[in-house]
């Protein structure tokens, strides 16, 4: 958490901080179940003034007057051109901007969603300036729980996930032989090889005639109807087969038609695996089976290593969220989904991009984004309101002895400034975010506390095999190293012909 007070030193540690004279009141409610914060702020005349007068300032550097020198126009001509109620509504909304998170971090309040600012009046010269605002505060639920168990795969490559990658290259270097039984019929898990010539309403289309086509039945290739009409076919055997072809995005001009197809099953064939052996391994980069399964072992772990860590937080989350006893309100997800989103416009600003540019480029549909957004929106809430919840339930929450040791912390961190521990205190009093940190510091302890105390067990989960990638890599890999590209180029050629 130093590191993340030095950050906020840095964006903000230039900017000239000047108190605000204020006071505030607040009243709590609960609505629907939903506690709510009436917040009445009363900012002094004096800082009424000056707030107008940087406006003024302001416009007389922004705008061009004819017969004044940039930044000399009296308030005569700039009210004439821009209106004075423009220029009292840009210094009310500065106002608000710098009290508001000051009102709300002095009374310590953790709000939540849009703020509700009522009927503001125009500022007036010379006269306290009042305001109201309402927002909702956050939940602060309790947990029915706080024994969180998960299961990981272990962070060592097992034989299990070894031999699954095994596996899945030997079916890139399966041969598939004709079945000499002539009593032999097409299954829903066969091999065959097709020849076919098909029509849609009736009329040819590009690709309509394929010859000695290798099919296996039963992998969603080819519409079930087809698969259907197949079964109990035997070799020579040819079959009519119609079905309506379904709209999948692709094939958008076909969609609704109907395709006719003239089968004959050629030949039915088995696969034959080779053998595990050190010619097998040849064929993969490797020299043998032992220095095969190595690489493949330390590829694995290279690749667990990069997210193991990740998956164990996301699946602590997910389970201290199932003990969190309540829901997670809308308005904080319409709010996070918002300022996700207006961080992610920034970035791609600085690209050069618009949001809608991006979108269109990505093929993205909007609304589907927007949904999108509103998922991880709400995952993300989910997240702070129960590690705040076992934060509260642990006692991490800091108090202010713990911040000012966090304060010292960054500050004796810190090689690059001769800030203070105090200096960064009133740094962050002074943006109204000392509330804000407070509740940082408590979400990441707990985080702490969790991955400290939750029970995590290992289990060698079901592997799947989906090896030539990571075979490839391990291969790869490993002739780089050694300086085998001619074997790891050969290796690529093989599986090719395969």
């Amino acid at each position: 958490m130093s590191a993340a007070i030095c950050a906020m030193k840095d964006a903000i540690s230039d900017r000239e901080e000047a108190p605000v004279s204020f006071t505030s009141n607040v009243e709590r409610s609960v609505v629907d179940g939903t506690e709510k914060a009436k917040i009445k702020v009363v900012v002094e005349a004096k800082k009424v003034d000056e707030a107008i007068n940087r406006e003024f300032k302001s416009l007389a550097k922004q705008l061009r007057f004819p017969g004044f020198r940039q930044g000399k126009a009296p308030r005569s001509v700039i009210e004439g051109q821009v209106g004075r109620e423009y220029v009292l509504a840009q210094a009310l909304e500065e106002l608000v901007n710098e009290t508001y998170p000051l009102a709300v971090d002095a009374q310590e309040l953790r709000t939540a969603g849009k703020v509700d600012f009522k009927d503001p009046a125009e500022l007036v010269e010379g006269a306290d300036y009042e305001y109201l605002v309402e927002v909702d505060l956050r939940p602060e639920y309790a947990l029915t729980s706080t024994e969180v168990e998960i299961t990981m795969v272990p962070k060592e490559a097992t034989d299990a996930e070894i031999d699954a990658q095994v596996t899945g290259t030997l079916e890139r270097f399966a041969t598939f032989p004709v079945v000499e039984d002539a009593d032999a019929v097409v299954a829903d898990d066969s091999f065959v090889t097709l020849s076919f010539e098909s029509s849609i309403d009736g009329d040819s289309y590009e690709g309509s005639s394929v010859s000695g086509e290798l099919y296996q039945l039963g992998q969603g290739m080819m519409p079930a109807e087809f698969d259907a009409g197949l079964l109990g076919a035997k070799a020579g055997e040819s079959r009519e087969i119609e079905f309506t072809v379904e709209d999948t995005g692709a094939n958008t001009e076909f969609a609704g038609k109907t395709m006719k197809m003239d089968v004959t099953v050629d030949a039915l064939n088995q696969r034959v695996l080779p053998e595990v052996d050190d010619d097998f391994a040849k064929q993969t980069g490797f020299d043998t089976v032992e220095a095969m399964r190595a690489e493949i072992k330390t590829y694995i772990e290279s690749q667990k290593a990069q997210q193991w860590d990740r998956m164990r937080d996301d699946r602590l989350l997910e389970e201290l969220i199932g003990f969190l006893d309540g829901e997670v309100p809308q308005s904080l997800i319409e709010a996070r989904a918002d300022s996700m989103l207006d961080e992610f416009s920034r970035m791609l600003e600085q690209q050069n991009l618009t949001l809608d540019a991006y979108l269109e480029q990505a093929n993205i549909d909007p609304e589907q984004y927007q949904a999108d957004m509103e998922i991880q929106a709400g995952i993300s809430v989910a997240n702070d309101l129960a590690l705040e919840s076992l934060a509260r339930e642990k006692g991490l929450v800091p108090d202010d002895e713990a911040l000012e040791e966090e304060f010292t912390k960054a500050a004796e961190a810190d090689d690059e400034s001769d800030m203070s521990a105090k200096d960064l205190r009133e740094t962050w009093v002074k943006r109204g975010l000392l509330t804000t940190l407070r509740d940082d510091i408590a979400r990441s302890k707990a985080f702490e506390w969790l991955r400290d105390n939750a029970i995590i067990n290992t289990e060698d989960l079901a592997a799947t095999a989906t090896g030539p990638e990571v075979v490839e890599a391990a291969a790869e890999t490993a002739g780089a190293a050694a300086g085998d590209a001619s074997d790891a180029a050969g290796a690529k050629d093989a599986q090719e012909e395969a």
